[in-house]
């Protein structure tokens, strides 16, 4: 049951490692008003195809994607209900005059299951501050 989950997880990397919004958005619950919070954002993003708007403007702006890595991913299941937690560690670069860029954060996805197999429904990502401990 738990692979349904691991799945969505791995098409989250898969995803950002090729820059691909429709991996992405394949996801997200189309029948669902997805909560999406990304943490550079103030107010969450809703729906899916909110969410593939976003993600089209955000591989726009990012030239490359060199490393997308997750680890730490804990899931468990509740009836039709499910989460992942995971880590991630992004490194890459911008579009407009390159620059290299790392990102490590933390996110927390709850799915659905539906006719369809699990869909997200609710995404929370953090950034690791500047305090945290690197393990």
């Amino acid at each position: 049951m738990t692979a349904g989950i691991a799945a969505l997880v791995e098409a989250y990397r898969n995803g950002w490692t090729h820059r691909d919004a429709a991996t992405i958005a394949s996801i997200w619950d189309p029948e669902y008003e997805v909560v999406y919070s990304p943490s550079e954002l103030d107010r969450p993003i809703l729906g899916a195809a909110s969410i593939g708007r976003y993600y089209d403007r955000v591989f726009h702006d990012i030239g490359a994607v060199h490393v997308m890595t997750v680890a730490d991913v804990r899931i468990d299941t509740i009836g039709d209900i499910a989460y992942a937690y995971f880590s991630f560690h992004l490194e890459g670069e911008t579009a407009v005059a390159p620059e290299p860029f790392v990102v490590d954060g933390r996110n927390t996805l709850i799915a659905r299951r539906t006719d369809d197999g699990w869909k997200g429904i609710h995404y929370h990502e953090s950034l690791r501050g500047p305090l945290a401990e690197k393990s």
